[in-house]
């Protein structure tokens, strides 16, 4: 579908995914819930605080953003993680054995543009 400002279209097991544009992106919230809790040494997910609020980054200024100090997010089992998606993060190496089993669930707007519906809208 020609759709201004949605690229990157790609089909993985009779789905179709989309990059949507930073406007659509801006509007989600992403909870995590945590199954199993996560410590310093069961590789919690780092992020960069407040990365959210530049918009759509390129590669370039990903990876120096992602080269500077990154906080853990370490949370109990059963705790929650909310956050948005465009906060720049990345899963942190494990130097333990444990599971990092989560949930994630991603809220946003029920109505999208240009004819777009999400592929699991209840109709």
């Amino acid at each position: 579908m020609d759709a201004v400002g949605w690229t990157g279209w790609s089909r993985k097991q009779q789905v179709w995914f989309v990059q949507p544009p930073a406007t659509i992106l801006e509007t989600l919230i992403a909870v995590r819930l945590q199954l199993d809790p996560v410590d310093a040494s069961g590789g919690p997910l780092r992020v960069v605080p407040g990365s959210h609020r530049r918009g759509r980054l390129t590669m370039e200024a990903l990876a120096r953003m992602a080269s500077t100090r990154m906080a853990p997010c370490l949370v109990e089992r059963g705790g929650t993680l909310v956050m948005k998606p465009l906060l720049v993060h990345a899963s942190g190496r494990a130097t333990a054995v444990s599971a990092r089993r989560v949930l994630h669930f991603l809220y946003g707007p029920a109505q999208l543009p240009d004819g777009l519906r999400w592929a699991n809208a209840i109709h």
